[in-house]
């Protein structure tokens, strides 16, 4: 029992709480916008789509960011969508501030959404609190600093998809943020197998025709590029160094980086190009079936959140090339499971030591790094190569110890996908509408 003066005491501390939150979070944009004077993925994204609008190259040839030369490998929309960030009287490095303002505001976006979620019937001023706390601790992981370093796009399109799913009063129909997304980067469609699961067609086709219709536009603008990208550059993807980067590059953290840096070298790689390729799409396969049946538990418990998230995890395993600022997923996922581990999952030793163990390492340095920049990953030990795809390992490890996790929550054997089977679960209805 809590006494009557710790009770009236508590408003105050979180309220305290929310404040310093803010305080501190403004504190991290700032080092964010500090830390970053070269931001080379939007210098890139900038010349792309100067490219774009002038007739220019866009796809042929690379676009320079400084002496580096880098491909531009997004779809004809994501060349438009990035357009006002591309007048010359914005510098390259006002453009990335702009992107990571935008950023670090969207992804406390995303954490309200998610615990307002979560805490349906909480006050306002605790979701607050708990939401200023995860958001600045998503800050500070190391997918959210090096995307921030790069000025890269990924927490936009991360928020677009999270505001298409998360249950929440909605204006738009469900599937449209996702099908802009997926207009402006082709994996975000993968997040389509939450709706799958729960047999909402309609929001299917509505991100389809969404995507297409946004793709037309950009078509308008210029057929020619349009053509080019999806006859000749998304069919190449996959076949070579198309991603400017080398995909044995430590930083991809996917089952087929993982997968590829098990060669013992190029030359090895390229011999057994296509038992890779055949391992990768089976593996691939495999974390669909068993990701998806977690995420229907999961879903006939009420976690409608949890699902999302684990449908980001499958979406980024499975992705060929998923580089370390790729998960800035992770800046949701681990603030989300520890409170399912104060709260539904309390005692599950294992969940809590792999999400301890994940948390630790993406606010500190990841295995990934321990051995340096740009290493010869063929030449690293085996133990080596494993703890350079940490975030795989890590990943899988996570999925398994929810899977096991879940059944402290009971299930109701009637229950259709996304009712509330326990307190304090999330509630789907009224909000999944697309006119509510």
């Amino acid at each position: 029992m809590i006494d009557r003066d710790t009770r009236q005491l508590l408003p105050i501390i979180v309220k305290f709480l929310t404040v310093v939150g803010f305080g501190a979070g403004l504190g991290v944009i700032w080092t964010h916008i500090a830390q970053t004077d070269f931001p080379v993925d939007m210098i890139i994204y900038r010349e792309g789509s100067r490219a774009f609008f002038s007739g220019a190259e866009v796809y042929s040839e690379p676009m320079y960011a400084g002496d580096l030369a880098l491909p531009f490998i997004y779809p004809p929309f994501g060349a438009l969508a990035l357009g006002p960030l591309t007048p010359h009287v914005i510098s390259d490095s006002l453009a990335g501030d702009i992107m990571i303002v935008i950023s670090d505001a969207l992804l406390l976006l995303c954490a309200y959404l998610a615990f307002k979620a979560l805490l349906p019937h909480a006050e306002r001023g605790l979701r607050w609190c708990v939401t200023t706390i995860a958001w600045v601790a998503g800050m500070l992981i190391e997918p959210v600093v090096l995307n921030q370093g790069f000025a890269q796009i990924n927490i936009v399109l991360m928020a677009l998809v999270f505001i298409d799913l998360v249950p929440r009063k909605r204006y738009l129909p469900r599937g449209f943020w996702i099908g802009i997304a997926a207009a402006i980067k082709i994996s975000p469609l993968a997040m389509c197998l939450y709706f799958l699961l729960r047999k909402e067609f309609r929001a299917i086709l509505v991100a389809a025709l969404t995507a297409v219709a946004a793709t037309l536009v950009a078509a308008a603008v210029r057929w020619d590029a349009t053509v080019e990208f999806f006859s000749v550059t998304l069919l190449g993807m996959g076949s070579g160094n198309e991603f400017g980067v080398d995909s044995t590059y430590q930083s991809n953290s996917s089952i087929k980086g993982a997968l590829m840096r098990f060669a013992q070298s190029q030359e090895h790689l390229e011999a057994y190009g296509t038992l890779v390729n055949v391992l990768w799409l089976v593996l691939s396969l495999i974390t669909i079936v068993l990701g998806g049946w977690l995420m229907v538990a999961l879903l006939r418990r009420g976690m409608n959140v949890d699902a999302i998230l684990v449908n980001s995890v499958i979406m980024l395993l499975i992705s060929p090339v998923s580089w370390s600022h790729h998960w800035v997923w992770l800046a949701l996922i681990l603030p989300v499971v520890v409170w399912r581990l104060l709260t539904a999952f309390t005692g599950n030793t294992a969940l809590a030591v792999v999400t301890a163990l994940w948390a630790v390492l993406v606010l500190t340095n990841p295995p990934k790094w321990w051995f340096g920049d740009q290493i010869a990953v063929f030449e690293l030990a085996i133990w080596q190569k494993i703890l350079v795809s940490d975030f795989v390992w890590l990943a899988i490890a996570m999925l398994i110890s929810l899977a096991v996790a879940i059944k402290q929550v009971s299930l109701q054997a009637s229950q259709p996908l996304g009712e509330r089977v326990y307190p304090g679960a999330e509630d789907p209805h009224g909000d999944d509408n697309g006119d509510a």
